[in-house]
């Protein structure tokens, strides 16, 4: 059976991460004792984005992601994190033979590259 995208799903009460098939099938799960404390550690950042980029960080080291090109899989193929309702909440990695897929930051970080050489082309002009 040919994979379309997993779901990766953290559920902080249980102290649980589980992985789903496109299906809902469970592929994997994992009790980490340290969740509590990693979220606690850190609280005074926007929760989400924390863990979006701890397991974005997770799925680039090279056994993970050797791992996930030995799957057989349909392309694309995305890694999405979701939330207790199975609802998407960040794209955390695609694969993709045919196509290049940059993560939204790459886009805030353009346009606020484009907005500071516009004001300085602007300046330039008075």
């Amino acid at each position: 059976m040919s994979l379309t995208d997993m779901y990766v799903q953290v559920k902080y009460d249980d102290q649980q991460v589980v992985v789903y098939d496109d299906a809902d099938g469970v592929l994997a799960q994992a009790t980490i004792e340290e969740l509590d404390e990693w979220r606690t550690a850190h609280e005074g950042e926007p929760s989400e984005a924390a863990l979006i980029a701890l397991l974005r960080k997770v799925l680039e080291h090279d056994e993970v992601n050797q791992a996930l090109h030995t799957l057989d899989f349909i392309s694309p193929f995305s890694v999405v994190l979701v939330n207790a309702e199975m609802e998407p909440v960040a794209d955390l990695v695609t694969l993709d033979d045919e196509n290049v897929y940059l993560h939204d930051d790459f886009w805030e970080k353009m346009d606020k590259e484009l907005d500071d050489f516009f004001e300085q082309l602007m300046a330039d002009t008075k």
